[in-house]
């Protein structure tokens, strides 16, 4: 189903609450962990990542992909290489629409060439719910492979963050 650019936008936009809340709800998980006072910045990935302890407070190298972050503010951006946007203003470039029936045929194309591969998000037109595929690393419990809701990509993924930043203090 081909979807115009007015649609596709108004679709769009009628995320941007549920975008707020999810980005706050990880923003809160954070500041609980205790990330937000100790890692300086006014982002952080949504991402498994590797922490050290350092003198001067901790780094932090991500496991795979990093497509979101969450600010201080608590709002989603979408990280792309050279810099970070609103989910809601960069997920035009990388949203395919589909039918729920036809769920399963919306993956990337085949024979991506990348190592990590640009983001690519799903849109059910019937139920407004989006998608994201999620590539997990091999071997790497707590990350669900394949087409999976945002909600779910985004709790794994900052679960994932808490649990290493726990593991380096």
């Amino acid at each position: 189903m081909a979807a115009d650019e007015a649609e596709q936008k108004r679709r769009i936009e009628r995320l941007v609450p549920y975008f707020r809340e999810l980005g706050s709800r990880t923003l809160e998980k954070y500041a609980q962990a205790g990330i937000t006072g100790t890692i300086p910045g006014d982002s952080w990935p949504v991402a498994d990542a590797l922490f050290k302890r350092r003198d001067n407070g901790f780094t932090y190298h991500p496991h795979g992909a990093v497509y979101l972050n969450v600010t201080r503010e608590g709002e989603l951006q979408l990280a792309l290489p050279d810099r970070a946007v609103p989910l809601h203003e960069g997920l035009s470039h990388y949203i395919q629409f589909a039918q729920e029936a036809d769920l399963a045929d919306s993956g990337p194309a085949e024979g991506a060439t990348e190592w990590f591969p640009p983001p690519h998000f799903v849109l059910v037109w019937e139920t407004s719910r989006l998608y994201i595929d999620s590539a997990a690393l091999s071997g790497r419990p707590g990350i669900t492979a394949g087409l999976v809701p945002l909600e779910q990509y985004v709790e794994e993924r900052a679960q994932l963050f808490v649990e290493g930043f726990r593991a380096a203090l």
